[in-house]
């Protein structure tokens, strides 16, 4: 079994990035991704991952994590901050060491604009490198559609930068 302190620092940039992709928000993505690896500690001898398996095992805690975080948010009835979308300055990207993908302002106009299904997809294959059929499996949807979707998706996104 892997130790807490080589998970932490081999996934924590992914997962913060997968988790920024789904909040558009740095202070909540930083909150969302601390809950995640302190569930992680405390789950790690009992019902760890096996060696290799620490991505999915991780993407599905922050995955679930992200979901309570918006229906809690719902439940109090506020406008929470998920919702308002933050545009990363110059100096917090180089002082956190992450959120390398959308540190342009042209990513984050893309970004803005997609539902958060459609983020999901994008963090999933460049923030976790996971495969259509890995990410097929927790969406519960075949690879080939995975493929389907990213492709158009993909397009969309070239729509959007091109202002069409």
């Amino acid at each position: 079994m892997t130790d807490f302190a080589n998970i932490y620092s081999k996934y924590y940039k992914r997962i913060y990035n997968y988790l920024y992709g789904q909040f558009l928000h740095r202070e909540i993505a930083e909150d969302v991704a601390g809950s995640v690896f302190l569930a992680a500690m405390e789950n790690l001898e009992c019902h760890g991952p096996a060696e290799g398996k620490e991505a999915p095992w991780l993407f599905a805690m922050a995955r679930n994590m992200a979901v309570n975080y918006r229906l809690q948010a719902r439940c109090r009835h506020e406008v929470s901050a998920w919702e308002l979308p933050e545009r990363p300055d110059k100096d917090s990207v180089q002082e956190q060491g992450t959120l390398e993908s959308p540190s342009s302002l042209r990513t984050c106009r893309i970004l803005e604009k997609l539902t958060a299904e459609e983020r999901e997809l994008l963090s999933l294959r460049y923030g976790l490198c996971l495969t259509n059929e890995e990410i097929g499996r927790l969406l519960g949807t075949s690879p080939n559609a995975v493929s389907h979707k990213f492709s158009r998706l993909l397009a969309k996104c070239r729509r959007i930068d091109e202002g069409k």
